[in-house]
């Protein structure tokens, strides 16, 4: 806290009039870095099908992880964290990704893309199998684990789950 309150040149007790303890500033921390470094999709905007939507959504997470990743590893130990001990700022970006997932299913439903389904059922399921790619605790060992699967590849299949056709 004497680090944080020294950078913004303010005592530490000024600090907690805006935040009430350390963990409230390492979550608004998670929630900036979250808002900054991850995709926000204009749905309905483009000419692109569902599943290419969420293709891009969903590789568009992954980016975002790697980045971070490489390029910020205290950063994303931070997220790591945030998303293991579910955290409010993670499981609020948690809920938006299902969100806009489910979206994105009910709009291919409604194009006659996908099956007739519930798409939060959907989404949670798409979310789940996706999770190695975007999720931080889980991405760190996707390709260790995996070597034979792409990003691409696990969307794809993932994906197929919701097109219509023989169940």
């Amino acid at each position: 806290m004497c680090d944080i309150a020294s950078y913004l040149k303010m005592s530490p007790a000024n600090v907690y009039r805006f935040f009430s303890s350390k963990v409230a500033i390492y979550d608004r921390l998670v929630t900036r870095v979250l808002e900054d470094n991850f995709p926000v999709i204009q749905l309905g905007s483009g000419t692109l099908t569902s599943a290419e939507t969420l293709r891009e959504f969903i590789l568009g997470l992954h980016g975002g992880a790697l980045a971070l990743m490489r390029d910020e590893d205290k950063i994303f130990e931070l997220l790591t964290i945030a998303d293991d001990e579910r955290w409010p700022a993670f499981e609020a970006h948690a809920q938006r990704v299902k969100g806009i997932v489910a979206e994105l299913v009910e709009q291919g439903v409604d194009a006659q893309e996908f099956r007739q389904q519930d798409s939060v059922r959907a989404a949670e399921c798409l979310c789940a199998s996706t999770a190695a790619l975007w999720e931080p605790k889980a991405i760190k060992n996707f390709n260790l684990r995996h070597p034979l699967i792409t990003p691409e590849v696990l969307i794809s299949f993932s994906v197929a789950a919701l097109r219509k056709g023989p169940s």
